[in-house]
């Protein structure tokens, strides 16, 4: 297993390599394009896989995303492509390559949780969820850095490192699940698997510009999951684009609701809030939730707004969506003793790791008699439910009261923090503030950059209603596809313009049973694509010379019943005669 500890170069030897090409560039495609490239016979599985493996060999190093790769990633994908050509797909993400944030279960690969002291902390079984994946045909490809234990939001910060924003280094890349938004953001993966607490998966998704979606709590297990905050930590999944992150779900959820039906570009009939003082751009307030809004987010959400109303939704103001805010990560200690059991760690708690030194973060604060003893059994933590559920109460009347389905709001109310502000500036966003307090889902989608940073909208709506938070954030991207390649991790290959004439042949004969050999030859030539173009003209010189003996036995056929036209006719002219 390969391991990036600190700086990739320990890990990949200088030297020239060979990077992998493919007639089509996958950096932008969705889901939904990669499988039909696949089904085309342009690109297979392997293929991808070695494409990604070349990203992640090039750009993590500026990133520092990723901890640990998984060194049989192509013997998968070969295994997927038998598999494919045998009996098709498993689901849309067979073959794919995912990343999954390194406090998730992956067997074979070390669950860190962001700790070098966790290094030989292998798991003896998949998380549930990262079992679906597997089952599903995806390829675990790499885990993530991530905030260490999953601490902060403002910022990724672990043994391994600070892992930095996707479209400028010298910005946050925001947390805790930093290192997932980040790879996907950099199309060093199809998708990944983030965790939830506070906003670990929204608050990082917006500042890289990507789609981050936190479920209903317990809509998808976290069993194999190293939790933080038991009552609230959820497993998200973070995509370039909304129709990949419904795929993915559906495919991991416990529901059997299938999201991409709700996919639209109509909002006709949906009625959604704004909190206004989640906006605010003239308040006074040092509130994470309702303190200022800069000026330039306010006219982003304006702008945003705006195209709801053209979508047909309906748009109404609500002064603000006060809940009583509790935070108690008692359990943690306790949760993390119990879960480290099962693993071939010789930490075996989390006093170990303390004396151990292998780690950055203050865990210390967490040790002690709750260890070992299970704080959900008091008085303390039945009152801290009880307020917990005094606020879904809370919510679900505000819903309700004002018949809306969703309620929108900024992701990230301020300008981006620079890796340095992060360590010391508040994070101001709404999404601690809401969501997790009740177990609702909530989005972050993309809705535009600002200095060539991105800044993200969230939408939530009420428990295990995901489906129409996937039909306001498929509408609004019909209108607004704002992602695209970072500029400082651009593709690796470009695609010749020769490619895209044999490409025009195939498709304009692929059906013709007369070029099956020479269709054969072209599409062994994609898939074995390695930037060569000088086998180009042989194929289209086939194909033409093809179309000249079609054409010549045409001709000929043409000649033939002309001369027995001619002959049929003399014969009856001199029958004629003979008369």
């Amino acid at each position: 297993m390969k391991k990036f500890i600190f700086c990739l170069i320990l890990f990949f030897p200088l030297k020239t390599i060979a990077l992998e090409q493919a007639i089509i560039d996958i950096n932008e495609l969705t889901i939904y394009e990669i499988q039909e490239y696949v089904d085309k016979g342009y690109l297979n599985y392997e293929k991808i896989v070695k494409l990604y493996l070349d990203r992640i060999e090039a750009y993590n190093e500026q990133y520092n995303a990723l901890i640990t790769i998984n060194e049989n990633a192509l013997e998968q994908a070969k295994q997927l492509d038998l598999e494919y050509q045998e009996n098709g797909r498993r689901s849309l993400i067979h073959g794919l390559p995912v990343i999954v944030k390194d406090n998730i279960d992956v067997k074979g690969m070390p669950t860190t949780n962001g700790a070098s002291g966790l290094l030989d902390s292998y798991p003896y079984e998949n998380a549930s969820v990262v079992q679906k994946l597997i089952d599903n045909g995806a390829i675990i490809i790499a885990k993530a850095n991530m905030d260490e234990f999953a601490f902060n939001a403002a910022y990724t910060h672990s043994s391994f490192g600070d892992t930095y924003n996707a479209y400028n280094t010298n910005y946050s890349s925001y947390g805790s699940s930093g290192g997932s938004a980040v790879s996907v953001a950099s199309n060093l993966a199809v998708f990944a698997l983030g965790t939830d607490t506070g906003s670990s998966v929204r608050v990082p998704s917006s500042a890289n510009g990507v789609v981050g979606i936190r479920p209903t709590f317990d809509l998808v297990s976290t069993d194999g999951v190293i939790k933080f905050e038991e009552t609230r930590d959820v497993v998200g999944v973070i995509t370039k684009y909304v129709s990949d992150n419904a795929i993915v779900l559906d495919l991991i959820d416990n529901s059997d609701v299938k999201y991409e039906d709700y996919l639209s570009d109509s909002l006709e009939g949906i009625r959604i809030a704004v909190i206004k003082n989640f906006m605010n751009p003239n308040t006074n307030s040092t509130s994470v939730a309702y303190g200022k809004t800069d000026q330039f987010v306010y006219d982003m959400m304006n702008d945003a707004i705006a195209d709801l109303e053209k979508l047909g939704a309906e748009i109404i103001y609500l002064d603000n969506f006060y809940l009583n805010y509790q935070f108690d990560a008692t359990t943690m200690c306790y949760n993390f003793n119990q879960y480290i059991q099962n693993t071939s760690s010789k930490i075996k708690s989390l006093d170990d790791l303390i004396k151990n030194g292998g780690y950055t973060q203050y865990i210390e604060g967490y040790n002690g008699y709750y260890c070992n003893h299970d704080y959900k059994l008091t008085d303390s933590y039945q009152n801290y439910i009880n307020k917990r559920n005094n606020n879904i109460n809370v919510a679900n009347n505000r819903f309700e009261n004002n018949d809306i389905d969703a309620i929108i709001y900024p992701t990230l109310k301020t300008e981006l923090y620079t890796v340095e502000e992060s360590k010391y500036l508040k994070i101001h966003t709404p999404s601690s503030d809401t969501a997790p307090l009740i177990g609702f889902p909530a989005m972050s989608i993309l809705m535009g950059f600002y200095n060539d940073l991105p800044y993200g909208m969230e939408i939530m709506a009420q428990a295990n209603n995901e489906k129409v938070i996937y039909q306001i954030a498929s509408a609004y991207e019909s209108l607004n596809n704002y992602y695209h390649t970072p500029s400082i991790a651009p593709s690796l290959y470009e695609i010749p313009e020769e490619i895209n004439n044999l490409i025009d042949y195939y498709e304009q004969y692929k059906d013709d049973s007369k070029y099956e050999n020479i269709n054969k030859e072209v599409l062994n030539y994609f898939i074995n694509f390695d930037g060569n173009i000088d086998t180009i003209t042989a194929l289209m010189n086939k194909y033409n010379e093809q179309n000249l003996t079609a054409e010549q036995a045409i001709n000929n056929k043409s000649n033939y019943i002309i001369l027995i036209l001619g002959t049929l006719i003399a014969a009856i002219i001199v029958k004629k005669v003979k008369k």
